[in-house]
């Protein structure tokens, strides 16, 4: 078996690399988007349950109202059934008594008609916040819409550019012995999409994780003998061609 040129393998691994990083930005962007679409539609659901709770508050006055319009017909009832009995009673100081308990329900009546407008008045201030919020739900899904679209076709393009990309892979991998290969994507898949990264010339330090590199760590990486790698945070490191960085 021929030795493998590192030399090479670095020339073909820094090709590659450019390629991944791509790849892993492109691919965490696709990745993020259901979560916007599910948010899209959450703030939709709240709108919505907005909605329903207008609509069950209005409900819930409507019955009130029913109700207390029901009370006010009985005691109205009440009153003209009292109002019958006056005409039968033989004493003064009954039709006094009957006199009495029908001003007591009409006063009743009156406070309860007083509360039945105040509910009448809710109702209608009900309604307008409903509509109100309708209104605001009718934008908002038209809103929704046209921002799922968005996304959605953001989404394609992603996809197809990411088939792109892996396919220019594709030409890369065959130039990279198995085993380097190998051992580069498997620091790739932990490294946040940097396998391969520069030395900083000018700090001495990887460019990965910023730490210090010893001087003879950096001597032998310009050798290109053997593959080295960081001792902070394990990618595999090179030397730029500029030494200016």
């Amino acid at each position: 078996m021929a030795p493998v040129d590192i030399h090479e393998q670095l020339k073909a691994l820094i090709e590659l690399q450019t390629v991944d990083k791509q790849l892993y930005d492109l691919m965490r962007q696709r990745q993020a988007k259901p979560a916007q679409i599910e948010r899209l539609n959450a703030d939709h659901q709240h709108e919505t349950q907005r909605v329903k709770e207008c609509e069950a508050q209005l409900k819930a006055l409507q019955l009130k109202r029913s109700s207390m319009e029901g009370d006010l017909a009985a005691k109205e009832g009440q009153v003209k059934k009292l109002q019958m009995q006056l005409y039968q009673v033989k004493t003064n100081k009954d039709y006094s008594v009957l006199q009495r308990e029908i001003e007591s329900v009409k006063a009743d009546n009156s406070v309860l008609e007083e509360e039945i407008l105040k509910v009448m008045e809710q109702v209608d201030q009900q309604k307008a916040a409903m509509a109100t919020v309708a209104e605001t739900l009718k934008g908002q899904e038209t809103q929704m819409r046209t921002a799922v679209a968005e996304v959605e076709r953001e989404m394609a393009d992603l996809d197809a550019a990411i088939a792109r990309l892996q396919t220019t892979r594709q030409a890369f991998t065959p130039r990279v012995d198995a085993k380097v290969l190998a051992r580069y994507e498997r620091i790739l898949d932990k490294k946040e999409g940097l396998g391969l990264v520069p030395v900083k010339v000018q700090q001495e330090a990887c460019s990965g994780c910023h730490m210090n590199l010893p001087p003879q760590t950096i001597n032998e990486i310009r050798l290109k003998e053997r593959l080295i790698v960081c001792e902070s945070c394990a990618r595999l490191l090179y030397y730029p061609e500029d030494a200016s960085t």
